[in-house]
């Protein structure tokens, strides 16, 4: 269509050279233009409609006999073979937008006039000649149709209208799309009707829609501005078209093209919804996605996924768990999130749905990686992973449960769902769930835990009680126990079950550095994810949920009747009576939700009836938070104590958040007493505003009944700093805890279980505090009532404050008194000695090492300082001195242990103590008297005592004991000592050092005892035999004889021979110790002793009255201080966790003379004993440079491992300090160290240590330095 002002500007235009190839020039076709008329939109259209009627009926011009315009048209063939190759080129849901109009319309005019079909003979004759095309022109379109044609054939597409699907799987339709642009003007006749429509359907839906003039007068202008921009190619205009070779296709497309401006950039096609709907158009069935044919590429995502997925899945371990969740998100980061969901919960589901049973700790490794998928990945995997667990893996489902993936109700409802149907298997299933998340589910929900309880009657009735079977009773006697928390012995998890899934717990607890989608457990039951086709997953974001059941009321309407029924209750109640009403203000209850709690409790007829009252109240969960401040204020607003509150607020704290509340609430009444509660300021409190006593006294009493019945815990007192209180707080606390004491003692036979279970607290800090309070406030107190009252309150204080009590004060006992304490126990410790720290601390360990040690340097100035360069004259030895400095650093440490005793909260008593009953411990007090003391806890630490040699009576004088021998008054003359043990040799060492002529009397064949190895033990008593030490090894003592002045023995050898008699001014008794039982009262409680005098135990240091536990030198094992001391620590987190160590093969052994002796781990001949093969590693001290430049050479240190693993197995040291020196051994054997791995440690340079190296290295190669 030409511009309106009858110039063809605008509009592209043909290079001149493709005109003259056409036979026409730009000048003819601006002239023709200017002479073409302007006609009416509603003209141009009726024309356009004319046209395409007669198109349908007529017979198209073949393409030999194509004219100008103005001439009779193409040829029929011609008009055949271009929609014969609009059929291959084209379908019929092409779109060609204007640039692919004027690009097309410029390759045809390259290629001939095959691109323009003919006008209508009428609308041609308007327009003037045009030059005719070249023959030659025509006979190459010819061609090229001829050869169109035969391709169609060949490929089956002639008569065609669309391309074969097939032809689209292969991507042949893309292709020959491409290929077809240069074609874009010869459509389908179908096309163009169904554009010419749809152009005309949206010209009157616009005109319809604006309903004004300006309307049609756009889009004429856009459809002229279309038809200026296709002015030089446009040449079946309704009118006549100055341009006589163009086809009547390039005037459709013209017209396909007008609603696009010419100024926008080409764009992809698209589809174009301002296009309307038209009859009889071939569309395809719409298929949903669930439906649609899975293709190549997306199943080959999914199976690569799956592999990747199962890789890391078989790879999971408890050690590498955190870096394969790493790798799962970076699965997650670069597929489809819902495929590695879906390839992960088959995966997991897989190792766990197995027909046979499987470990305990792959379940737990498997619920353990789920749950740290959980919380990384988010609630797509975990809500999908529950879904398909609850369909049947009641084991799973626990061990998710317990690492806390799922909340208890699920685990609930498939208990409820597993009695419905009560068998051998639901019940397997129960005691299996019951064992796995039993406590846990007490703890998290005990009502739920009720109800299930309550269901087990009619589960057993429905069976018959005679038709149970032992599993089915002993579980249901299971759960019975784990409703009232109580445990049996074996019915919970393995130590190894318990150990592996602890482990896990820390591994998911190390992920909360990390930022995690998911921190609460999903909390949905078991009727959710059965109803979730019906009425959705509310736990998924964006899933679609039904929300509650049909014809319930929404949430605003329930809200709006819940606010209308407590304005209703509150005005009714208020109405009863206007007194009610006042005293209700009176109490500062200055709200409605205040005064209408005020009235049902006030008004009620018992606690129960108040109970309900407040129920039909119906207060929503921050409403329910006032409950609280009402009853306390009711309660100290009473002259005198009434329980009734007390048994209402008992009622009420069934809920966790009233129980809460109840707390708080105490806690703001401390903060106006003037306490600091965790920091917060206290609140400024006038002199009128001070609480009166009445309401302080009502209170605590109310709080003080609520502790004792176990509603309230004493934690409630955690923000206090009880040695430090203020005045009316400290008044508080002591009605309280007195209230607390006297309800404990209303059943007489419960009372010391009362007391002990409710002063048991987790905290150590408010443990200690609880013991300085009772001790020094409530036990003095006259709040009691009378005489007696105050005394049973007394009586009950000293009950209170014993976990544990430990007879003995030795090195066991007063470690573990030390340990429970801190712990946050109540701990008495009974010692005779009146000194801590037993027979090591004051006449063992302590005292012989200072003697030890100054006897050395006494005996190292006479005989070794001259030829170091040191010369010192008239050097005199001061016994009583020596005496005095050992007596200083004995009682320093005692008094030490003392001072730690009262740091830490442990009651020391001074007397014998001996039991009484299982329970109570009778004492006979070291100042006079008598006093009984209990513990819910006993160990017995009395330690040992030294064994006595037949026929020779013990004096301390003549006749002594390591006690005696470290306290003679004189340096004997003559000394023999019976016994070459560790202890015989440590004290003869002193004396002989100090000038007594010193014989050792031994009955094996070595010294040292039986544990030191036989290489070093030689080389010890050659060493020590050059110091002046007289040894005779292999011989017995037959009898001895002290009645003259000097003390005679006599000796015979061991394996036979002549009797010797020896002569001694004092004589050593040091043949061992034995376990110091007397006077304990053993027989009191039937607790029996080994052959050797040894208390019975188990592993875990129980006798065989379980709350009786022993340890140190009265039972098994060596007897070492430093042995006592690791089973005392280990005794009591038996006690307090339920579990200890102490590794038997890892406890040193040291002798203290000069050069040391110590050993660790098992000797040579141990190893030939058991018939173990082993490697020999030994260094002199000869070859050491520190040793060296110390002048100190003698000695070595020995090594022994295995030949196979090189794995340490024993070290043995003669030499200076050896004694330090034995720890790095004792390390590396607790540690399973090879003999390469402490040769290939660094030691520093000059030190001892690095012997320990050398011989470590001569184990498996040779020694540098040697």
């Amino acid at each position: 269509m030409p511009p309106k002002n009858g110039k063809g500007g605008g509009g592209p235009s043909l290079p001149l050279h493709l005109l003259k190839e056409l036979g026409a020039d730009s000048e003819g076709s601006a002239g023709r233009k200017k002479g073409r008329p302007e006609l009416s939109r509603k003209d141009r259209r009726k024309a356009e409609r004319e046209q395409k009627k007669r198109k349908v009926h007529q017979p198209v011009p073949s393409r030999a006999n194509a004219k100008p315009a103005h001439a009779s048209g193409r040829r029929k063939s011609e008009e055949e073979d271009d929609g014969e190759l609009e059929g291959i080129l084209l379908n019929d849901d092409d779109e060609i937008g204007d640039e692919d109009l004027v690009e097309d319309g410029s390759e045809g005019e390259e290629g001939g006039d095959d691109v323009f079909s003919s006008e209508d003979e009428e609308d041609h004759k308007q327009g003037p000649p045009s030059k005719a095309i070249s023959k030659v022109v025509k006979d190459k379109l010819a061609q090229e149709d001829k050869e169109i044609a035969e391709l169609e054939r060949k490929l089956g597409l002639k008569g065609r209208k669309t391309l074969p699907q097939s032809f689209k799987d292969d991507g042949l339709g893309d292709l020959l799309e491409d290929l077809g642009g240069g074609y874009v003007d010869e459509k389908s006749q179908e096309k163009k009707k169904r554009k010419a429509e749809a152009d005309e359907w949206l010209a009157s839906k616009r005109r319809k829609a604006s309903g004004q003039k300006g309307s049609e007068k756009e889009q004429d202008e856009l459809d002229e501005g279309s038809d200026n921009d296709m002015g030089d190619l446009d040449g079946s205009d309704a009118s006549g078209d100055s341009f006589g070779g163009f086809s009547e296709n390039e005037d459709e497309e013209g017209d396909e093209s007008e609603e696009e401006p010419q100024s926008q950039p080409k764009k992809p096609a698209r589809e174009n919804p301002y296009v309307a709907p038209v009859t009889g158009q071939q569309t395809t069935k719409y298929v949903p996605p669930s439906l649609r044919k899975e293709t190549g590429s997306d199943a080959e995502l999914v199976a690569r996924i799956r592999r990747q997925t199962q890789g890391l899945v078989n790879r999971v371990t408890d050690s590498n768990l955190v870096s394969i969740i790493g790798e799962i998100e970076k699965l997650y980061r670069d597929h489809p999130r819902q495929h590695v969901s879906s390839a992960l919960v088959d995966l997991l589901l897989i190792q766990v749905c197995e027909p046979t049973a499987l470990p305990d700790t792959l379940l737990i490794l498997n619920a353990g990686f789920a749950t740290a998928t959980y919380k990384v990945i988010g609630m797509d995997f975990g809500a999908q992973l529950v879904q398909e667990v609850a369909k049947g893996a009641a084991t799973d489902l626990s061990n998710l449960y317990n690492f806390q993936l799922i909340g208890p109700k699920l685990v609930f409802d498939y208990i409820r769902m597993l009695l419905e149907d009560l068998s051998e298997l639901t019940a397997e299933l129960l005691l299996r769930i019951v064992r796995m998340s039993g406590p846990a589910l007490r703890q998290d929900d005990p009502m739920a835990l009720k109800d299930i309880v309550t269901l087990i009657r009619p589960a057993v009735t429905k069976i018959g009680e005679q038709n149970l079977s032992v599993r089915t009773k002993f579980m249901i006697d299971t759960i019975q126990d784990l409703k009232n928390n109580k445990k049996k012995t074996g019915v919970g998890a393995s130590v190894i079950v318990s150990e592996h899934s602890t482990r896990m717990k820390k591994t998911l607890g190390s992920l909360n550095s990390k930022k995690l989608k998911s921190s609460e457990p999903l909390r949905i039951g078991l009727k959710d994810i059965q109803d979730s086709d019906e009425k959705g997953k509310w736990w998924l974001v964006g899933a679609s949920w039904a929300g509650p059941s049909a014809g319930g009321k929404s949430s605003k309407e329930q809200a709006a009747d819940d606010e209308e029924s407590d304005e209703d209750s509150v005005i009714a109640d208020l109405s009863d009576g206007p007194d009610i009403a006042e005293l209700a203000r009176q109490q500062m209850m200055n709200t409605d939700v205040r005064r209408a709690l005020f009235v049902a409790i006030t008004c009620a007829v018992d606690y129960e009836d108040a109970y309900v009252r407040i129920n039909k109240l119906r207060l929503n969960k921050e409403r329910r938070k006032e409950i609280p401040f009402v009853v306390m204020q009711c309660c100290g607003a009473e002259q005198h104590y009434n329980p009734y509150y007390t048994f209402v607020a008992k009622k009420v704290c069934s809920d966790a958040r009233i129980k809460w509340g109840f707390q708080n609430g105490l806690w703001k009444l401390f903060k106006r007493f003037g306490e600091t509660i965790f920091g917060e300021d206290a609140d400024d409190m006038d002199d009128e505003e001070e609480v009166p006593l009445r309401r302080l006294v009502n209170n605590a009493k109310m709080f003080g009944t609520l502790v004792a019945d176990g509603t309230l815990g004493l934690s409630i007192l955690k923000c206090l700093n009880l040695p430090y209180l203020q005045k009316m707080t400290k008044a508080f606390v002591e009605v309280m805890l007195i209230t607390v004491v006297q309800e404990c003692q209303t059943n007489e036979n419960a009372v010391e279980a009362a007391v002990s279970s409710v002063f048991r607290v987790e905290s150590p800090e408010l443990a200690r505090g609880l013991q300085w309070f009772l001790r020094t406030v409530v036990r003095d107190s006259d709040l009691a009532g009378g005489r007696s009252e105050t005394k049973r309150h007394k009586a009950a204080c000293k009950i209170a404050e014993k976990d544990l009590v430990i007879i003995g004060g030795g090195v066991a006992g007063y470690v573990a008194a030390i340990k429970a304490g801190q712990e946050g126990m109540k701990v008495a410790c009974i010692e005779k000695r009146g000194t801590l720290g037993g027979t090591c601390l004051n006449v063992g360990c302590i005292p012989s090492k200072s003697l030890l040690n100054n006897s050395h340097l006494y005996h190292q100035i006479l005989h070794d300082s001259k030829h170091r360069g040191i010369e010192v004259g008239d050097v005199k030895l001061n016994l009583k001195q020596l005496m005095k400095a050992k007596e200083q650093s004995v009682s320093g440490l005692t008094k030490g242990v003392e001072f730690l005793f009262k740091k830490n909260g442990v009651e020391y008593i001074k007397g014998t103590g001996a039991f009484q009953d299982e329970h109570t411990i009778k004492v006979q007090l070291n100042d006079g008297g008598e006093t009984s003391v209990r513990g819910k806890n006993i160990l017995i630490a009395t330690g040992s005592e030294a064994t006595p040699f037949p026929g020779l009576e013990i004096d301390e004088q003549r006749v002594i004991t390591s006690t005696g021998a470290i306290a003679l008054e004189k340096v004997p003359e003559k000394l023999v000592v019976i016994g070459g043990g560790i202890i015989g040799l440590e004290m003869a060492s002193v004396w002989s050092r100090l000038g007594s002529q010193v014989t050792v009397v031994e009955f094996l064949d070595q010294i040292g005892g039986p544990g030191m190895d036989l290489e070093i033990a030689k080389s010890a008593q050659k060493i020590l035999k050059k110091q002046g030490i007289n040894f005779k090894t292999g011989t017995k003592v037959i009898s001895g004889d002290k009645s003259g002045e000097l003390v005679k023995l006599e000796v015979d050898s061991a394996k036979g021979g002549k009797a010797e008699t020896l002569e001694a001014d004092v004589v050593l008794v040091a043949i061992g110790r034995r376990p110091y039982t007397g006077g304990l009262g053993l027989e009191n409680i039937g607790l029996e002793l080994d052959e050797r005098g040894r208390v019975i135990i188990d592993s875990e240091y129980r006798t065989k009255l379980p709350h009786i536990r022993c340890v140190g030198d009265v039972t098994f094992g060596p007897m070492l201080a430093h042995k006592a001391e690791e089973e005392a620590v280990a005794v009591v987190e038996y006690m307090k966790k339920g579990y200890g160590h102490v590794n038997y093969g890892c406890i040193p052994s040291v002798m203290y003379t000069f050069p040391e002796v110590a050993w660790v781990g098992q000797s040579e001949q141990d190893l030939k004993k058991a018939g173990l093969k082993y490697r020999v590693g030994t260094f002199p001290f000869s070859a050491n440079s520190r040793a060296k430049t110390n002048l100190d050479t003698d000695g070595m240190v020995k090594m022994l491992a295995d030949p196979e693993t090189d794995r340490l197995l024993g070290v043995h040291i003669i030499g200076p300090n050896a004694g330090e020196m034995i720890a790095e051994g004792t390390l590396a054997l607790e540690y399973g160290a090879s003999c390469e791995d402490i040769a290939r440690t660094c030691h520093a340079h000059p030190t001892l240590a690095e012997a320990f190296k050398e011989a470590a290295m001569a184990t498996y190669a040779k020694a540098i330095h040697f």
